[in-house]
């Protein structure tokens, strides 16, 4: 959202493609890093399901998820800087 945000259409007849390259950029970098984009992956829990959301709690990955957070932040950055 953020990238959409920054580097969006403002009129119909605008391109899409700043956006897109620059999405697909973060996507390929997050998932280079962590070698998927699916927080069932990435958590090993299906937050969906009240057993999931139990899962995430004793296996402690909140933490897990605030690095992720943090580091697609720190990824959507970076790009935006090289775009912007």
């Amino acid at each position: 959202m953020a990238i959409s945000l920054a580097l969006g259409r403002d009129a119909p007849t605008d391109s899409v493609d700043p956006c897109y390259q620059a999405v697909h950029a973060f996507l390929d970098r997050f998932s280079d890093q962590f070698q998927t984009i699916s927080c069932l992956e990435l958590t090993g829990v299906h937050l969906g399901t009240p057993e999931g959301q139990a899962g995430f709690r004793e296996k402690g990955q909140i933490k897990n998820c605030s690095n992720y957070v943090g580091e697609a932040t720190r990824l959507v950055v970076e790009i935006l800087d090289h775009q912007v």
